[in-house]
């Protein structure tokens, strides 16, 4: 690849995780293009649609989740380490808008992030085996449950984010945590 297109793949990359970051996940391409200071051909053949530049701007993202949950499967308490991946998830999707879309939809456009997805979902999938909630929840679940969470936590003004975080993810360790036999 010319040097000068390299440049130019950094610049567009740059640009769009800015945006991404800055909350702008609609942003079309040909504004992208003019932002990058590039032609709407260059910004296409990087990436073919909006939805392509959400999934690589955000795909390491969902690594970073992916390796959190594995690194947890090591933690001799597997409700604590799924209840610290969960918050680690929850603050990276409100950090980063777009994450959580990209977390939930089911079709995706790359096959990285597929791959992704399916390593963090087989990650947190093996921390619920060792819970064994009942009724039983799969990663795939949790990741919506997840959503859910993301949409509560975001009803709260920005100063009470933080504690909800802790209320909401106390009430769902209460419901892992197995009682007293009967």
């Amino acid at each position: 690849m010319r040097v000068d297109a390299v440049r130019n793949r950094q610049r567009i990359f740059d640009e769009a995780q800015r945006a991404v970051r800055a909350g702008e996940i609609t942003l079309t391409l040909n504004e992208l293009a003019r932002r990058s200071d590039v032609g709407v051909g260059t910004v296409y053949r990087l990436f073919p649609t909006r939805r392509a530049m959400l999934e690589a701007v955000l795909e390491d993202s969902v690594r970073d989740l992916s390796a959190a949950a594995t690194e947890a499967e090591h933690c001799p308490e597997p409700v604590r380490a799924l209840v610290d991946v969960l918050h680690t998830a929850l603050l990276a999707a409100l950090a980063q808008p777009g994450l959580i879309d990209v977390l939930i939809t089911a079709t995706d456009e790359t096959e990285s992030l597929r791959q992704a997805k399916a390593e963090l979902a087989a990650g947190t999938s093996r921390l619920l085996d060792r819970i064994r909630p009942a009724p039983a929840l799969t990663g795939e679940n949790l990741l919506k449950l997840l959503c859910g969470l993301i949409h509560a936590i975001n009803e709260h003004p920005a100063g009470r984010q933080p504690a909800a975080i802790d209320a909401y993810l106390g009430i769902l360790r209460a419901g892992l945590t197995p009682g007293p036999a009967s």
